[in-house]
């Protein structure tokens, strides 16, 4: 029956719209078709306008609505049914609550491939604010500021990472659930069981191999190349902020591709730790050069990220539980407004301006299409 069918994407223009419906069949399987106007695409918007409440520039519509086009039997071959028209720059009116991530997705794709700067910050908005109606506002806010902000401090944890498939010690999946940082991350398991020590950095470094920075780091070296941000003071060891072209990084808590000797601090190469070679100079033992529990942070790194922050009108916090002190003071030293970004919010412990919950990639994509 014709009712069965559902509007899945329905567009907007001047005179009358493009709709993709579906249908779902019993195997739990969809089909799609299309109905559609003819258009006018002289009509196009210039997408330098922009709209009011009382006018929107859209494609002219010319006739009356009709079906058209096979249906189709994937998702892939729906989103082609819309290949003829630039439906990404029409007026989204409704999409359908299953497939809003999938509708973004196929946007995206559009906009990093056809359209890029021809869709407008205005017409991305419209589209977030209704395949993504969770993050919309927050993620507007969170654009502003970063765009009317004159510095801006970025500090990043283990979440930051995670998209990297490098897991996260303190997430409820995370390693705090297989082994205890804190028994063999210390000064202590350097100096008493160093086999236990070398073991778990052994670990860790040759798992960083495996892994690369993510679309969230990359964005944020982007946003420091436009001048959006100006310092980024991280707790993570995996050096992916610098990879991914980032200049301006103060590390907190060291860096576990620098080598040293635990007692003569005298520097020394990867292979030599990974083999278990004592120090060429005092035939000591060797260690990442990380913060251990029980040290001290970086007195240079903690020095100009607290400058950066204290001078800071944004301030912006993603994937950390602030639970290791001191760097967990920070965002309290600031007089800018703060932002949290994490998968796992707990609004009873931190007072932020604007908290969002979510992957700290996801985040900064949906951002990073506002500024």
């Amino acid at each position: 029956m014709e009712n069965d069918w559902q509007t899945i994407l329905s567009l907007g223009a001047e005179g009358g719209s493009i709709t993709l419906l579906g249908k779902e069949q019993h195997s739990g399987e969809w089909v799609f078709k299309k109905a559609v106007n003819e258009m006018n695409f002289d009509d196009l918007e210039d997408e330098s306008f922009q709209p009011t409440k009382s006018t929107e520039k859209v494609c002219t519509l010319k006739s009356p609505i009709s079906n058209r086009g096979n249906e189709a039997t994937s998702w892939e071959k729906a989103i082609k049914l819309l290949d003829h028209y630039p439906w990404p720059m029409l007026n989204p009116r409704e999409v359908h609550p299953a497939f809003r991530k999938r509708v973004w997705s196929a946007l995206q794709k559009e906009v990093k491939g056809k359209y890029g700067d021809r869709i407008n910050s205005y017409r991305l908005k419209k589209w977030s604010s209704l395949c993504l109606p969770e993050y919309s506002p927050k993620v507007d806010t969170l654009s502003k500021w970063l765009q009317n902000s004159t510095h801006t401090t970025i500090l990043t944890g283990a979440g930051m990472s995670t998209e990297s498939n490098i897991p996260d010690f303190r997430s409820k999946e995370g390693w705090w659930n297989n082994i205890d940082p804190r028994t063999v991350a210390t000064t202590d398991a350097l100096r008493d069981d160093y086999d236990l020590f070398h073991e778990f950095y052994s670990m860790r470094i040759n798992g960083l191999k495996q892994c690369k920075p993510n679309i969230g780091h990359d964005i944020l070296a982007d946003w420091e190349q436009k001048g959006l941000i100006q310092a980024i003071a991280t707790q993570n060891v995996d050096g992916f902020h610098t990879l991914a072209g980032s200049k301006n990084i103060y590390e907190l808590h060291g860096s576990i591709h620098k080598f040293r000797c635990g007692n003569c601090a005298m520097s020394a190469e990867e292979e030599d730790f990974l083999s278990e070679s004592n120090c060429k100079y005092c035939g000591g033992k060797l260690r990442p050069g990380v913060v251990l529990f029980g040290e001290m942070l970086p007195e240079e790194s903690w020095r100009d990220s607290l400058t950066h922050i204290q001078k800071s009108d944004l301030v912006i916090v993603i994937g950390t539980s602030l639970e290791v002190y001191p760097a967990s003071q920070l965002p309290k030293m600031t007089n800018g407004k703060t932002v949290y970004i994490n998968a796992e919010v707990d609004t009873t412990h931190h007072n932020f301006d604007l908290m969002i919950e979510g992957k700290a990639g996801e985040i900064l994509k949906l951002v990073d299409e506002l500024v």
